[in-house]
């Protein structure tokens, strides 16, 4: 039981990942280059939960590291993508990012 919720933890890093990994790509060059170190840790901690969330996947169906220990690191690092992009923001003076304006406009 614990090894399908860390793997369906995993997955679902490795989703959130691949979805901020997209709005990463939606970020205009402009952005980018006001926010350079900024832009680059929000891509890093993106690349990193979602090599994370594979590498827990592959961990727990090979049975190398125990399900404990892939939670543990999915809780250290899920937050990360967040704060980084809370940062990138903060210094673009942004309200939302482009992902969010885009729903807002087609939905909303």
């Amino acid at each position: 039981m614990l090894t399908s919720f860390a793997g369906g933890l995993s997955v679902a890093l490795a989703l959130a990942g691949v979805l901020c990994l997209y709005e990463y790509t939606l970020y205009d060059a402009t952005e980018k280059a006001a926010a350079p170190v900024r832009s680059r840790l929000y891509l890093a901690s993106v690349l990193l939960i979602t090599l994370l969330g594979l590498g827990g996947l592959v961990a727990l169906a090979t049975a190398t590291v125990p399900p404990m220990t892939v939670l543990g690191i999915i809780g250290i690092t899920a937050a990360l993508p967040a704060f980084a992009q809370y940062l990138f923001h903060r210094e673009l003076e942004l309200d939302t990012g482009p992902l969010a304006a885009r729903v807002a406009d087609r939905w909303l």
